[in-house]
């Protein structure tokens, strides 16, 4: 819950100054060790789970994903990025499987499934007839990030932390065929000038 405080306090404060030079915030480089922002071609490995499980019963693992939003210039053009981040210090495997790894692997792509549906919404809104950009991004992002954790609860509900490996199939194909669907939508980068 931290991380997600975190997240959109440096929302919010990144969003109140559009005016950047930069294409990437400040505040996304503190994250750079910690962090691995989701590709199509680069999978999740054992050794990017770097928290330790303190308990004694539960999952098999943790994935700590989130999405993130920050705001640059491109040619005095205000873009928004969106990003599916994994922080590594957060997350856990207690038992290692290919398997487990897996599941895990599904967390992290469902967090990027809904960067897309945020980055399409943005696309999507013709913003030269909304007052209040940072308002409404805002909102776009909070309804999104709220269905994001829904789904990721669906989904660990469904597939019994992965223990179902029927459901955990039907989960894996699913959210990959999703994905690909939103494909128009995989750059990180949205002009809101369009």
């Amino acid at each position: 819950m931290k991380v997600l405080q975190l997240f959109i306090g440096c929302v919010l404060i990144s969003m109140a100054g559009f005016a950047q030079k930069k294409s990437i915030s400040p505040d996304i480089r503190k994250f750079k060790k910690d962090t691995i922002v989701w590709q199509a071609d680069s999978l999740l490995k054992k050794e990017d789970f770097k928290a330790r499980y303190k308990g004694s019963n539960g999952p098999l693992g943790f994935t700590d994903a989130a999405i993130f939003i920050y705001p640059g210039e491109n040619s005095g053009q205000l873009i928004f990025y969106v990003e599916a981040l994994f922080f590594k210090s957060k997350s856990y495997i207690v038992k290692y499987s290919e398997y487990v790894l897996k599941h895990e692997q599904i967390h992290f792509d469902i967090a990027e499934l809904y960067a897309r549906k945020l980055r399409q919404k943005i696309a999507d809104t013709d913003f030269k007839k909304v007052k209040d950009v940072r308002g409404e991004i805002t909102r776009f992002f909070r309804q999104t990030f709220a269905d994001f954790k829904k789904e990721e609860e669906k989904y660990d509900k469904d597939t019994q932390h992965g223990l179902n490996p029927a459901k955990q199939q039907l989960w894996n194909d699913d959210i990959q065929n999703r994905i690909k669907e939103l494909d128009k939508y995989s750059d990180s980068a949205i002009d809101i000038a369009h």
